[in-house]
């Protein structure tokens, strides 16, 4: 079965194979209802799928391992540089089809954590100032 009925009877069967909370889940990040084959997990524990009866740059998604329920998405910055690849079409063989190369260079992959509080940018400066500041007790003390 192709085209519309196809797309039916297979969302059907997966809204009846896998629990409520994934439906729900998916819904939330990709504000539709997908079903597709589960072609891999990463180390986050983040799942990608495909789904040929999709259109092309629609038919690859990621269903994340903890959504974030208060803002109603999450952060693409969670997606380990192998994954993006895929994910893109940069390439047609998954991570786990074709592991990459281990170079002892790359650093393991983190997510971006700009926004949180623990990991903030803090600007520290080694330099002395140019201007400083007047004291009116410096210059009391030069005077006596």
């Amino acid at each position: 079965m192709t085209g519309n009925v196809g797309t039916f009877f297979g969302f059907m069967k997966k809204m009846w194979t896998t629990p409520l909370y994934y439906t729900v889940n998916k819904y939330v990040n990709c504000n539709e209802f997908r079903y597709g084959e589960l072609v891999g997990r990463d180390s986050f524990g983040n799942e990608y799928y495909e789904n040929n009866d999709y259109y092309l740059g629609r038919n690859r998604w990621i269903q994340y391992n903890k959504p974030n329920w208060v803002v109603l998405k999450s952060d693409p910055s969670e997606v380990p540089a192998e994954w993006h690849r895929w994910l893109h079409y940069m390439t047609d063989d998954t991570p786990v089809d074709a592991p990459p190369v281990e170079q002892k260079f790359l650093m393991e992959h983190r997510a971006n954590m700009t926004g949180t509080f623990a990991e903030r940018y803090v600007p520290s400066t080694t330099t002395k100032p140019k201007i400083e500041s007047w004291n009116p007790n410096a210059s009391a003390k030069i005077q006596e």
